[in-house]
């Protein structure tokens, strides 16, 4: 890493309970040392690998880059390498390494080293899988400052699939990482920018694995706006304030990770508590981000079409951009056939905000649920919602169906076929726990 903001001279030194104490990094030198990419707000026209680079090279506090590459977040770093090669004089450092579990070691080192500093990579599927043994410990440990940018993709090796459904993520749910899905470019370059204020939140202090679909948002192209680094980095100074916790560079020198059983419920007690502040503290980070903005910040979900009181008919949850189709197909297809249709896009995955969608869905009387990942069972979303309407009288119908896995395309058609399926549901009961679409087919 570049000892720009590392003083040599005289340190501060404290004697801690737990050893010893040496402030040694300089936050101001480091954010003076920031050469902005973007000195101006300008719009771009890019795919979303390149969205998600642009917002980690923007922050200041983003030093240094380890990753690997694998299809289909390859370009990741490959456009943060590019970039940051072409600034003359920046302070920034790309760390290429062997494999995906060495990053996840580097993250973690650097991570504790420098609580004040942010450490970013991106990765999919069975990079994600060869993190395991590490991010399992990311998600316990308090490292609020680690980002992985996870470019869903199908599978890990058999049969290999490199497009993106949300397999990837949803095996991850349990590693301990805040999951939120961004579609579209835009929403992609927002997400990554608000990640970290909501990870290292002092009350949560969680790492974050802010996502989006690879090759259907990952490699195409769209028009979206960059802010000026300068803006960025105000809105972000806002909420990232210096750890009150040490580091080992920046801080205590007695670090340790194993404990026996006697003290293991503590630490995961105190995990759940702080993941369960991201309800409260995430609409907080999205309301400044909009009113600074001027666009949606972060949320719990995208909401289309829902009346301000009063039932439904049909509510659909689903995620990333096939939801766009459904959008395009709604009020079509809700006119021909005389119901009244809304849905909720998932934005935040985990911590699942099993209140807010009890409180949208209890007014619906038949819910379809659109699972892209492969599940054993009912599917990973439906036994989500299920989970939130569990105890509601009457109960709504909830439709399971699972459509676009390895990335296919989730068509009209498709997305009209399951829709007949959720209107037969307002007479009779789902006629089996789950069903497969493809191409306006129930398979």
């Amino acid at each position: 890493m570049s000892t720009i903001g590392i003083e040599h001279g005289p340190t501060t030194h404290v004697a801690t309970p737990g050893g010893e104490r040496y402030d040694i990094l300089n936050l101001e030198r480091v954010k003076q040392a920031h050469i902005p990419f973007y000195p101006n707000q300008e719009d771009v026209t890019a795919d979303g690998n390149t969205a998600a680079a642009i917002a980690t090279l923007q922050m200041w506090r983003a030093l240094i880059y380890p990753g690997f590459p694998i299809t289909p977040s390859t370009k990741w770093i490959e456009t943060v390498a590019a970039k940051v090669g072409a600034q003359k004089g920046t302070k920034k450092r790309v760390k290429l390494l062997e494999a995906e579990h060495a990053v996840a070691d580097y993250m973690v080192g650097a991570g504790a080293a420098c609580r004040d500093l942010i450490f970013s990579t991106a990765t999919s599927s069975v990079g994600l899988d060869h993190m395991t043994e590490t991010t399992r410990s990311l998600g316990a440990s308090g490292l609020g400052n680690v980002m992985i940018i996870n470019v869903y993709r199908a599978t890990a090796n058999f049969p290999l699939c490199i497009e993106g459904d949300p397999s990837d993520a949803m095996a991850h749910r349990d590693d301990g990482f805040i999951q939120i899905c961004a579609r579209g470019k835009q929403q992609i370059y927002d997400t990554v920018i608000q990640a970290p204020c909501l990870g290292m939140h002092p009350e949560v202090m969680t790492p974050t694995m802010p996502g989006y679909y690879g090759i259907k948002d990952s490699h195409r192209n769209s028009r979206f706006t960059v802010e000026s680094d300068g803006a960025i980095h105000e809105f972000q100074d806002r909420w990232l304030q210096p750890c009150h916790l040490p580091g080992t560079i920046n801080g205590d020198t007695a670090m340790g990770n194993c404990v026996t059983s006697r003290h293991f419920q503590g630490f995961k007690i105190n995990q759940k508590r702080r993941i369960e502040r991201v309800l409260d503290i995430l609409p907080q980070i999205g309301a400044d981000f909009e009113k600074t903005f001027g666009r949606p910040g972060l949320r719990f979900f995208d909401e289309t079409a829902w009346p301000e009181a009063g039932p439904v008919d049909i509510a659909v949850v689903g995620m990333g951009p096939d939801y766009g189709t459904f959008e395009s197909v709604r009020e079509a297809w809700a006119k021909k056939n005389n119901v009244s249709v809304s849905g909720l896009a998932l934005r935040l995955l985990n911590p699942f905000p099993r209140d807010a969608y009890r409180e949208k869905l209890q007014r619906a009387k038949v819910v379809l649920v659109v699972n892209q990942a492969h599940h054993s069972g009912r599917g990973h979303l439906t036994l989500d919602v299920a989970d939130a309407l569990a105890g509601i009288e009457p109960q709504p119908r909830i439709v399971s169906a699972f459509a676009g896995m390895g990335g296919a395309d989730v068509s009209e058609a498709t997305w009209e076929a399951m829709l007949d399926e959720a209107k037969d549901a307002l007479t009779t009961a789902p006629r089996q726990p789950y069903m497969v679409f493809h191409e306006g087919a129930r398979l």
